[in-house]
């Protein structure tokens, strides 16, 4: 009987850490989707805009939205959400000094943003998205499969 308790708690148990690495892979997922989405329109106003057109309160919006939520997917990067469905590159966890480094220049570089939308001025804007977008693209060329 205690023998069969144990396997069966051992059994439970996994499946919640699986359970776990899914939870994580979906919520890191649906935030890089959303800015994915995010990214999308803050570019389009920045390519159908100038400094004379650029409607700098819808931009300051979009960039504060991003602001919100750009320390929130890190913690969903454990040890345990490795693999399954999950995009991220083993370097994540093979090079986390590195990792933690792009997270560190992305957050930066949101916090740039923001700073910049909330000023209204489409040049220093315009920069801020190029500096932002950059480091989005290298730290998923880094790592993300």
């Amino acid at each position: 009987m205690k023998k069969r308790f144990w396997i069966l708690a051992s059994l439970a148990l996994a499946a919640g850490w699986v359970h776990a690495d899914a939870g994580d892979v979906k919520a890191r997922q649906q935030y890089m989707k959303e800015w994915r989405g995010l990214n999308k329109q803050m570019g389009n106003i920045i390519k159908s805009s100038n400094a004379q057109s650029f409607p700098a309160d819808d931009f300051a919006a979009l960039a504060a939205q991003l602001s919100s939520t750009a320390n929130e997917p890190w913690q969903h990067f454990g040890a345990d959400s490795r693999g399954s469905d999950s995009e991220a590159a083993d370097a994540v966890w093979n090079k986390p000094q590195a990792f933690q480094a792009a997270i560190r220049q992305f957050n930066q570089s949101v916090a740039d943003l923001d700073r910049a939308a909330k000023s209204g001025r489409y040049d220093a804007v315009k920069t801020a998205y190029s500096q932002m977008a950059q480091n989005c693209k290298t730290c998923h060329q880094a790592f993300k499969d």
